[in-house]
């Protein structure tokens, strides 16, 4: 966050605006014949008079008609406690010497806030009148004595500054080279200290954005089996949108399986060793009765366009399950070969890997499904009755609660005692989930 503020006038204006708070809020004498000490004021009862604040040079308020609190900004100095103090920088690593302290980086002069001392000369002017004059320096004096500690908010970006304000000590002689260097007459004055004011530096380069995912190789040449083609395991980067997706907002949300859990036009990698060899170049799915089934047509083209990284490396195959003539949904594994049948000879096959198979719900139409009539309805691939579990959140539907128009389209109500709330409509096909898609939300 920058530090400090661009506009000296900032400081000016705020302590322009406590004056101001402070005549307004104080009881003038203008009202009364005469003051609580009896001394006459020269001014006819009921009369008042107006506390002009400003802050302009002394000189130029003497063409100016009634009373005049003047605070001006006369004599700027470079703060000696703060010019060489290391104010901003990150944490880096604890020194040698003492591991369990930590040090700053001291960033570079255009990266260090300048600090600044300023100093206001504060006048009350009214002619003819010492009185008013007295009066609004009273005034002027209790307000910045009641406020040693003065914040201003930044206009650009609402941040709060603090800062200090003392009175100075002056002597006669340093007052009197003062009005003579401003070519006026001398006049009820004091001067206040405002420190420590910082003018904001030249925003540092932004740091690194924090790590969200961590992906680990390891060299495949380790594994034992891998001069004719080994297989790891399987993974998949699942993303969906979220409920609380908005055109100016979205909620993109994503999470990692290992072992895959695949749907229908999902992409997912089968890591491994040895795996674009002639003994490890076919891809087979072991069926739950033991068969094998060749899918090398999962695996994309070796050779995409550019910039894509080739789909068949040696130790990974990126693979799409197909929307069309995918198995049904379940548990499978994965293994990799050369192009002879399993029962001859000379076949070579790898070990075997798991995934899963889940069948697809549709995500068109956005998170949030609309009941046409109090009736829920969905659509995807793979669904299939008399081995699907539809569940709202931990809630699941019974049979009669949930029905199917045909194989890729179910349909289904709330119950009446479901509470009100949002619920996530899971779907489950062989007790395989699909990922994420829909949402239903209950308000009566």
């Amino acid at each position: 966050m920058p530090l400090g503020l661009l506009d000296l006038s900032i400081v000016t204006d705020r302590l322009i605006s406590l004056l101001n708070a402070s005549v307004q809020s104080s009881q003038l004498w203008s009202e009364e014949t005469t003051p609580p000490d009896g001394t006459p004021t020269g001014i006819n009862p009921g009369q008042r008079f107006d506390i002009n604040v400003t802050g302009l040079p002394p000189d130029e308020i003497r063409s100016l008609t009634g009373c005049q609190l003047n605070l001006y900004l006369f004599h700027v100095v470079q703060d000696s406690f703060q010019r060489n103090s290391p104010v901003t920088g990150p944490w880096t690593t604890p020194p040698v010497t003492d591991p369990t302290k930590t040090t700053t980086r001291v960033p570079p002069i255009p990266y260090q806030p300048l600090s600044l001392d300023l100093y206001y000369l504060l006048t009350a002017y009214a002619k003819g009148s010492y009185i008013q004059e007295q009066q609004a320096m009273s005034i002027a004096l209790k307000c910045f004595h009641e406020n040693p500690i003065v914040r201003s908010t930044v206009p650009i970006d609402n941040r709060v500054e603090e800062f200090c304000l003392t009175m100075e000590v002056e002597s006669v002689l340093e007052a009197g080279r003062l009005w003579q260097a401003i070519t006026s007459s001398l006049r009820l004055s004091l001067i206040y200290k405002v420190s420590v004011i910082f003018i904001e530096p030249k925003l540092p380069p932004p740091l690194a954005k924090q790590v969200q995912t961590v992906n680990l190789a390891v060299s495949p040449a380790s594994l034992p089996f891998a001069a004719a083609g080994q297989v790891i395991g399987t993974y998949i980067k699942v993303n969906y949108i979220g409920p609380n997706d908005t055109p100016s907002q979205p909620d993109h949300r994503s999470y990692d399986l290992l072992p895959a859990v695949v749907a229908p036009g999902q992409s997912f990698l089968l890591y491994g060793a040895g795996l674009n060899q002639n003994s490890s170049n076919r891809l087979y799915l072991l069926l739950p009765d033991g068969t094998e089934q060749d899918v090398t047509a999962w695996a994309t083209p070796t050779n995409p366009p550019s910039p894509a990284p080739p789909v068949q490396t040696d130790s990974r195959f990126t693979l799409v399950l197909p929307t069309t003539g995918a198995p049904v949904a379940g548990v499978y594994q994965l293994r990799v070969g050369n192009n002879l049948p399993s029962g001859d000879p000379n076949a070579i096959r790898s070990n075997a890997t798991p995934f899963s198979v889940a069948a697809w719900v549709d995500p068109t139409g956005g998170p949030l499904l609309s009941p046409v009539g109090g009736t829920y309805t969905i659509n995807g691939i793979g669904f299939s009755p008399g081995t699907m579990e539809v569940l709202l959140e931990t809630i699941a539907l019974t049979p009669g609660q949930f029905t199917f128009s045909s194989s890729n389209t179910i349909s289904f109500q709330l119950p009446g005692d479901l509470p009100n709330g949002r619920y996530g409509v899971r779907v489950r096909v062989n007790q395989v989930e699909s990922p994420p898609a829909k949402w239903v939300v209950k308000t009566s």
